[in-house]
């Protein structure tokens, strides 16, 4: 017994990976939302601007925080932000970054297969977007629907195997099926590769 799980062991610390990287493109557009966010610091639209922007460059607990104080600043803000969204998507189809948006919006609005299909939006635009996944796995979790969340961060977890996040939800996932078992094997990576910076 003790032998297979080093083996397990050695062989998942093998397996091809991607590892994702932020590129100096998203670099460049995370600190132009918070120099956006410091030159007004009051304004929720650009507060919910970075907050996305957190939210696709694995900078998820930055954009959670960043999602709060928009809520501190405009409740109303939500209740306008997916028709804000709605128009620009309008406007502009095959901008992944703006359905991702509004996909938060609809979230935040509780339309959470609403945001789902923004989602899926996204992966039809950018087929190998690991936060499209993660989020709608994360979402599908929310709603009870444990095998699609285990599903879609499957789905991410192909394209990148490095992603802690999507681990984390794995995890979450498994543990709602009472798998308590893999459960406790996808946190453990989890746990590793954010050590690691993942």
């Amino acid at each position: 017994m003790r032998r297979s799980i080093c083996i397990l062991l050695i062989g998942i610390c093998l397996l091809p990976c991607q590892a994702w990287q932020i590129t100096k493109e998203l670099e460049k557009e995370v600190k132009e939302k918070k120099a956006a966010v410091a030159k007004n610091p009051k304004d929720a639209p650009a507060r919910f601007d970075l907050a996305i922007t957190y939210a696709y460059t694995n900078n998820i607990l930055e954009g959670w925080d960043t999602l709060r104080k928009v809520n501190e600043l405009d409740p109303n803000f939500k209740n306008l932000a997916f028709k804000i969204y709605e128009d620009k998507v309008r406007q502009s189809p095959s901008d992944w970054k703006l359905r991702f948006r509004l996909a938060f919006a609809y979230y935040f609005n509780g339309e959470k297969d609403q945001a789902i299909k923004e989602l899926k939006n996204v992966l039809i635009l950018d087929p190998y977007n690991v936060w499209a996944y993660g989020y709608i796995s994360l979402i599908n979790g929310e709603m009870g629907n444990v095998d699609q969340a285990i599903e879609y961060a499957q789905k991410g977890l192909k394209i990148d195997t490095l992603v802690a996040a999507l681990h984390l939800l794995l995890a979450e996932a498994y543990y709602k099926k009472g798998d308590q078992w893999n459960g406790f094997w996808e946190r453990t990576n989890a746990l590793r590769l954010k050590a690691q910076g993942y």
